[in-house]
């Protein structure tokens, strides 16, 4: 939004430089993008008076003119714009002035002919890029007068970014009402009241008062829409960036920049019979202002008269109704429509309109009398004509209900980290224009002005004050915690430490959409429940994803297709298997496939297999303390006998293995293999705690043991472990041998056993008892026998 300096203060003026306030607005959370004189500096132009003008006596499209600039004598000035005249009050360049472009004026001789200056157009001041002749000042500008205050050129364009929750902001109003907050200043008292001697009646309703609880209408005849709009309020809208149109058009802008309330003018005598706020009917035809010809949708809330609808509710008119030069008799409109209801309207329909831009943040709906007062008081002003009463239809049932909020001061100094006085917290109330009442216990009831959709709970209120006292003067403060973490045992394994994981095993992260399509659904996850959007995307995004698999096919099938063939990606995120809360599970899953090292001089090309993602999910599992073991089992996007789910104890939590043949072929995908986790079943670790290196040496025993052909080395070596022997400090399987001199129905497990103590060096006798009992405990429970 561009506002200009001296409309601002206009309303109100800090006794600081423009610069400064500026700064101050930035400071104070509404952003300045830039500020920017509105013409380059440039010296010695004056007005002057065309006293006459002829013809060159040598050019045909040059004109001779006599100018009066208030000097002893008159200018012979040659000029070749085509709009000089006799009698015309122009921009004069005398001998010496120095114009944006470094130009430096000088007595010169066209055609033979001398000229003593030059009259300038807007693009040779540095005004704008018009082309279309000289500028032609105001009849009433005296002669000889400097043109940068003639034209009030030392004007300054500030051009605010403006946040969303700052709907209030966007017009000179909301900007002044920051000015006064900021620097304590008192703001001027809006106190519209137009003439009211028309007897015109109109019947406007509201039949949607969900969308549309308050809608007013005023009937203004005899206006006079060929009249000129005021240089005045012309250079104040072309400075805010808005095209001149007619009179009644420029006004409606006018009010919207300067109170932040968008309004609509309708030629009455286009109108047939009464006007209802309605939502439109299905493919209703309607013709907009830009020429734009759109057919509505049943959940636009429009502006319609008896016959059709003549106007998209917040957002823009219809060229049927729109008013002309011949145009006499208008239809004002002011309204509140809920945000909710206009927001995205104008873009379902490819449109962007200031009208829109404010109802979708939240405009004050108690401002709407007060801005038709003004907008009449302007046309009246500048068209004539009479006003007649205003037809007002409010329903108070469905305004936005504004909430007493609770806060004490011992919670604002616990928030931000220091205490504020008292007296000053209650000034910024009062300049915040929040109605409060003080409470016994240090403590505040607060109810937020209507114009502040962004104030509604107490980390509101304490944002106000933070940003007010200003953030760069929030003193620093070392944050301290009385805590005794030596004997924790747990810990919560974040997102980031998960993701660092993976990283740190050449994987990388991708965000995919949560829509798939039905066909990806089926493929990678038939068994879950199919959450179907309404209104999808497209049709390829039809579907809420019960599995990450989708997203991480679909984006190492993309980078195989342009020649990254070793693909390594993971993804954390939410998964759907209904539209609650409890139905939303948030997954960690990763996909590999290629070959498992780049290509290398060293070693020879290996694709990656099972044990590779199988490794990387031990290296997730082992950040969390419990205890993790995998069985094969089925998965209709894994291929059999190459996959496993993953369980803690009896919860399955996940699954691991090689993507099916069936998908590979549908998909055109090469072997990969994915894995998938619940995120929220692997953060429970362990907090490190250090423990001493121990200095005597390790020793190793092997053992091989014949056991059940069904029988896991995995239950094997987790039993070892849960007898929690002195110093077994590891268990490793290094073979698994199946035939000659094995009986049917057995296997040979191998397993390698480290001993070190931390105390002595461990004797043969001693390892050979330890290793005895292991043995004695597989036997027991396995019915092992040592091989």
């Amino acid at each position: 939004m561009n506002i200009s300096t001296r409309w601002l203060r206009e309303w109100v003026s800090p006794d600081v430089s423009d610069i400064e306030l500026s700064e101050k607005l930035t400071m104070a959370g509404l952003e300045v993008d830039q500020i920017a004189p509105v013409a380059p500096p440039f010296e010695g132009l004056v007005v002057g008076h065309v006293v006459s003008c002829g013809k060159h006596p040598n050019a045909d499209k040059l004109s001779l003119c006599e100018v009066d600039v208030g000097a002893d004598e008159n200018l012979q000035i040659i000029c070749g714009a085509p709009n000089v005249r006799e009698d015309l009050k122009v921009a004069v360049a005398t001998v010496g002035s120095v114009l944006p472009s470094k130009l430096k004026i000088k007595r010169a001789k066209l055609r033979g002919v001398e000229s003593n200056g030059m009259l300038c157009s807007e693009s040779e001041m540095g005004m704008s890029d018009s082309h279309d002749g000289i500028i032609e000042l105001d009849s009433e500008s005296q002669i000889g007068e400097n043109v940068r205050s003639v034209l009030d050129l030392d004007d300054q364009i500030i051009e605010l970014d403006i946040t969303p929750n700052r709907g209030d902001c966007f017009s000179v109003l909301g900007v002044a009402r920051e000015v006064c907050v900021n620097y304590d200043l008192s703001m001027p008292a809006l106190n519209y009241k137009a003439s009211q001697k028309g007897n015109i009646s109109f019947t406007s309703t509201v039949s949607n008062p969900k969308e549309c609880p308050r809608y007013l209408t005023r009937v203004i005849s005899g206006v006079d829409n060929t009249t000129q709009t005021p240089k005045w309020m012309a250079q104040k809208l072309s400075r805010a960036s808005q095209q001149l149109h007619s009179p009644i058009v420029d006004i409606t802008n006018y009010v919207l920049l300067e109170l932040g309330q968008p309004m609509h003018a309708f030629d009455l005598s286009k109108i047939n019979g009464d006007i209802n706020v309605r939502s439109a009917k299905k493919n209703e035809p309607l013709e907009l202002l830009n020429g734009q010809s759109v057919e509505l949708t049943e959940d636009t809330l429009v502006i319609a008269d008896e016959k059709s609808a003549i106007a998209i509710a917040g957002v823009i008119g219809g060229m049927g109704s729109s008013t002309l030069e011949d145009s006499t008799e208008i239809l004002l409109e002011s309204a509140f429509f809920e945000p909710v209801a206009i927001s995205g309207v104008a873009r379902s329909y490819g449109l962007h309109t200031e009208a829109s831009l404010r109802f979708e943040r939240g405009v004050d709906f108690n401002i709407t009398s007060q801005a038709m007062e003004r907008a009449t008081e302007l046309v009246l002003e500048i068209c004539g004509g009479q006003a007649s009463k205003i037809n007002e239809c409010t329903h108070s049932d469905s305004l936005p209900q504004i909430e007493p909020i609770e806060i004490s001061k011992e919670k604002i100094s616990k928030v931000l980290g220091f205490e504020l006085e008292t007296s000053w917290i209650e000034s910024k109330f009062q300049f915040l224009e929040l109605d409060f009442k003080t409470n016994n216990d240090d403590s505040w009831t607060i109810t937020p002005p209507s114009f502040r959709f962004d104030i509604r709970i107490p980390a509101d209120i304490i944002e106000e004050l933070a940003r007010l006292y200003g953030y760069d003067k929030i003193p620093v403060k070392r944050l301290s915690i009385e805590a005794n973490i030596s004997n924790a045992s747990q810990a919560q394994v974040s997102s980031h430490v998960l993701s660092s994981s993976l990283v740190n095993r050449g994987y990388q992260e991708v965000i995919a959409y949560s829509f798939i399509s039905n066909e990806m659904h089926d493929l990678v996850d038939p068994k879950s429940k199919k959450i179907l959007l309404q209104n999808p995307i497209s049709d390829d995004m039809a579907v809420m994803r019960s599995s990450l698999w989708s997203g991480l096919i679909q984006s190492a099938k993309s980078n195989i297709r342009r020649g990254h063939l070793n693909s390594r990606f993971f993804e954390l995120g939410l998964c759907f298997s209904g539209i609650s809360v409890e139905d939303q599970v948030q997954k960690i899953a990763g996909i590999i496939s290629g070959n498992r090292y780049n290509s290398q001089w060293g070693s020879s090309e290996r694709e990656v297999d099972f044990f590779d993602i199988k490794s990387d999910v031990e290296a997730l599992l082992a950040l969390s303390k419990k205890d993790y073991s995998f069985e094969a089992a089925e998965h209709p996007a894994l291929q059999m006998g190459q996959s496993a789910k993953i369980m803690n104890g009896k919860k399955q939590i996940g699954w691991v293995g090689a993507l099916s043949p069936k998908l590979q072929k549908k998909l055109s995908m090469p072997t990969a293999f994915l894995f998938e986790l619940i995120q929220s079943e692997i953060e429970q670790g362990e907090t490190p705690i250090y423990a001493s290196f121990s200095s005597f040496q390790a020793s190793q025993r092997d053992i091989a043991i014949v056991v059940s052909k069904e029988l896991s080395a995995d239950e094997i070596i987790g039993s070892i472990q849960s007898l929690k022997q002195a110093d077994l400090v590891d268990v490793n399987l290094f073979d698994v041998y199946e035939g000659e001199h094995i009986e049917q129905g057995s296997k040979s497990v191998a397993l390698n056993l480290t001993y070190q103590s931390t105390e002595v060096t461990l004797t043969d006798e001693q390892l050979a008892e330890k290793v005895s009992k292991i043995v004695a405990h597989l036997e027991t429970n396995f019915s092992a026998k040592l091989r």
